[in-house]
């Protein structure tokens, strides 16, 4: 017969915590190469930001310019200002000369071209603050330390933010564009109220489970921290 003896091996309670957590780190960080293509592209999402006032100036100066290709004459960049209006009241402006020239003559104005400008900023600045929030975060992803993670989350949570002002406020854009164009079109001025509920409520579900996820890993990374100076 064989007789097992138990055998108690003593251990430092205080060192085999300290290993512990010596053997699990707190942070989160990526590889070298995939944190050179995040400072990457948070670099191109902050370059596409600063030209976003570009865009804002361009929309008073030349409204509803863009390239026209085709003919066999390649690409020209043409204005038309007529391209901002909805299909069918463009088409009305298109189909009467004098309608037309009517509508030429009042985006011409000087106080027409800023009032463009100003409500292009209603829909561009939630955008730029969107592109500026994306790119900061991903730099912050790929830069050097342990808590990369935590300190993009914030600026993850910012874009997401900007994502629902940016889609609450395509319609309050809208809506302004076509009444402050209607005193140039044959009916005259009216207040307009454009608003599609399919693509607003798409957007902000989007924005709001983007928002949701973010939230959910900040609220992850705080528990482990919590538990990190517990053990």
């Amino acid at each position: 017969m064989t007789l097992l003896k138990a055998m108690h091996t003593p251990y430092d309670d205080d060192k085999f915590s300290s290993n512990r957590k010596s053997s699990m780190p707190y942070g989160y960080f990526l590889p070298p190469r995939k944190a050179r293509l995040c400072r990457l592209a948070g670099v191109l999402f902050l370059l596409s930001a600063a030209v976003m006032p570009v865009v804002i100036a361009a929309a008073g100066l030349t409204p509803g310019a863009g390239p026209i290709c085709g003919g066999g004459y390649g690409c020209v960049w043409n204005a038309r200002a007529a391209t901002l209006l909805p299909e069918e009241s463009r088409m009305l402006i298109e189909m009467s000369p004098p309608a037309r020239a009517q509508f030429d003559a009042h985006v011409a104005r000087t106080d027409v071209r800023i009032g463009l400008t100003a409500i292009a900023a209603i829909d561009l600045l939630p955008f730029m603050a969107l592109l500026s929030s994306v790119g900061v975060a991903l730099r912050r992803l790929g830069g050097s330390g342990a808590d990369t993670l935590e300190r993009a989350l914030p600026w993850l949570r910012r874009a997401s933010l900007a994502a629902i002002v940016w889609t609450l406020a395509g319609p309050v854009h809208q809506s302004a564009l076509e009444t402050w164009l209607s005193p140039g079109m044959p009916s005259g001025f009216q207040i307009i109220t454009t608003i599609l509920l399919a693509p607003i409520a798409g957007g902000l579900l989007l924005a709001f489970a983007a928002y949701a996820a973010i939230w959910a890993v900040e609220a992850a990374l705080k528990a482990r921290r919590d538990l990190d100076r517990f053990v």
